[in-house]
């Protein structure tokens, strides 16, 4: 009597396996009983696998705008670093520059006032001076218009924020780096609303390639900020400034080659779509504010 094969099984779901990976929970299967150096040998591998696909990713990414939307539409994944991956990634560079810069998320000037912006602060004679990244600040007054509650529950945000405010912009920015991955889906939103016809995934993509260009371009724009400040010479927030330029330029090239639509078209909704990001980043950062505060 022949006796019937036996059949692997996924570890996680019970599903059949054809091959290393589950083709219902897509868990690859690994052999723990294999001798150690042939485990930390294939850790090595992905990892330099990665690192591989890190130099292949890179490049495009900043000299191609919107190649890499192009790319992982079309079907070619495997060589690239996953948008997800990249995102995270370069956020994270992108946050630890901005914790040991320094630029400053939150202000205060005088007691009451709370500002909400991205300032490079310097010494000299003796007075603060701090220069507005956007020239705008978003304010918050703290005592003046609002009731009594609410001046109460912003009163430790404000004390903190006058006598440390180098811990209060940690804290911040610890909340920040978390909160902003709500602005993903929302250029992804906006991005639906301007251009009828690509999926969703598509402005997802799209949206999660842009923030990693925007995120490399700004840690590049704060490290010419703080070398020039370093060496005394006062460029003001000349680096920043630039990948401000550098990422509406970008984001222009990027959704003419994803989209395939006209010039004059285009840059009218790059500034919708502008718009609509400055008014969804200042409540995110106003959200965070709040949730720092509440934390205090």
């Amino acid at each position: 009597m022949t006796e019937t094969p036996t059949v692997a099984v996924c570890s996680n779901c019970s599903a059949p396996l054809h091959g290393p990976y589950c083709a219902v929970c897509g868990q690859r299967q690994v052999d723990l009983d294999r001798p150690f150096r042939d485990l930390v040998g294939e850790g090595l591998s992905t990892f330099f696998a990665f690192d591989t696909r890190i130099g292949r990713t890179l490049w495009p990414l900043i000299r191609r705008p919107g190649f890499l939307t192009d790319e992982f539409l079309d079907g070619r994944r495997a060589r690239y670093v996953h948008p997800f991956k990249l995102y995270f990634a370069f956020s994270l560079v992108f946050f630890l520059v901005f914790s040991f810069s320094d630029y400053s998320i939150i202000h205060s000037n005088e007691p009451g006032i709370v500002s909400i912006m991205t300032v490079n602060d310097t010494v000299r004679n003796g007075e603060s001076q701090s220069r507005l990244e956007t020239g705008r600040d978003v304010s918050i007054a703290v005592g003046d218009d609002l009731t009594s509650r609410i001046n109460e529950f912003f009163a430790p945000l404000d004390d903190l924020a006058v006598n440390d405010p180098r811990r209060f912009n940690r804290l911040f920015i610890d909340r920040l780096s978390k909160s902003l991955i709500v602005l993903v889906p929302i250029v992804a939103l906006l991005l639906q609303m301007l251009y009828w016809r690509p999926r969703f995934v598509a402005h997802l993509v799209f949206s999660l390639h842009l923030h990693c260009f925007s995120f490399l371009i700004l840690v590049v724009g704060a490290i010419v900020d703080g070398v020039t400040a370093a060496i005394g010479v006062d460029g003001g927030n000349t680096g920043n400034s630039i990948a401000t330029l550098a990422i509406a330029v970008y984001a222009f090239l990027a959704l003419r080659r994803v989209y395939g639509q006209g010039r004059f078209l285009t840059f009218l909704k790059l500034v919708m779509l502008l718009v609509g990001y400055a008014l969804a980043l200042v409540v995110t950062m106003i959200a965070t504010l709040v949730v720092t505060v509440a934390a205090l």
